[in-house]
């Protein structure tokens, strides 16, 4: 009977010890869901399976679109997760913060888009709206966007020194133009009387760190430094390459009347989306 009782209670023992390792905290739970990236649904077409943690690189010559697709993906984020005038808009209802490096960002641009958005939901719905309700409409979910103007490196890293440590993190962090400043910074340290740290290489730390704050993705343009391909990833440290997790290339394909047309090609996942351009902002023709 002793002998029964003791195996009883070993057993119990060693079952609450192999419970425990099996269980993980919440704390555990969250560190765990934080490290690996939740997922975040921003354009499944292009932008299939990305999370919370993902880095994304939009690359492409002079003219294939860059922008525009932030335009597109901005307007996906900013618009409400909730109907609007009876309407589901397919927005995400998350603030952006979009750092323009390159001025190509322009707002009135963006409006533009969102006006003629709405208006062609509106009228396939049939639905009647006055100007001022839209206008009153674009200009609250304007709100969610905040666009900083950087003209040359040291406003960069400023930057992105406040967003590492503001108080408000949950935002997309987009920047327009990530490599605006590498030839110039690259002429200012090859001085041998300035010792200037690598930009670079301050902005690559610094993007680890938003990311990892925010849990949400960060989403990059990069123009290409020289007009040869292959030359121009070596110009690329290592570790700007390992910070990147998703990478868009965008061709362009030629236009007509209508739009342009452009091809995103998701390196990725070996995926082709061919996406139009036009007055109504980019359009996946899927």
């Amino acid at each position: 009977m002793h002998s029964s009782s003791s195996t009883i209670i070993c057993s119990n023992s060693c079952y609450r010890v192999v419970m425990a390792s099996l269980c993980e905290t919440g704390a555990q739970l969250f560190s765990r869901l934080e490290q690996n990236g939740c997922h975040f649904p921003l354009e499944e077409h292009i932008l299939p399976q990305l999370t919370t943690q993902d880095v994304v690189e939009i690359t492409g010559g002079p003219g294939s679109g860059k922008t525009e697709l932030l335009y597109h993906l901005v307007v996906h984020c900013i618009l409400p997760d909730t109907p609007w005038k009876g309407l589901d808009l397919g927005g995400l209802n998350k603030k952006v913060m979009l750092i323009n490096n390159d001025l190509h960002f322009n707002l009135f641009r963006l409006m533009k888009i969102m006006e003629r958005r709405l208006r062609y939901l509106l009228v396939a719905n049939s639905i009647s709206v006055n100007v001022t309700e839209i206008s009153s409409f674009i200009n609250e979910r304007l709100k969610m966007l905040d666009i900083l103007k950087c003209t040359n490196c040291d406003e960069f890293i400023c930057s992105l020194r406040y967003l590492e440590v503001a108080q408000n993190r949950r935002y997309i962090l987009m920047i327009d133009g990530i490599m605006s400043f590498y030839w110039s910074s690259k002429m200012r340290s090859s001085y041998p009387t300035t010792k200037i740290p690598d930009s670079m290489s301050i902005v690559i730390s610094l993007l680890k760190n938003i990311c990892r704050n925010c849990n949400f993705p960060v989403i990059i343009t990069r123009r290409n430094l020289v007009s040869s391909p292959g030359y121009d990833k070596s110009l690329l440290p290592a570790t700007w390459r390992n910070l990147v997790t998703k990478k868009l290339e965008l061709v362009f394909e030629g236009c007509n009347e209508k739009a342009s047309n452009i091809n995103v090609h998701n390196i990725t996942f070996g995926v082709k989306v061919r996406c139009a351009i036009s007055n109504s902002g980019l359009k996946v023709c899927c």
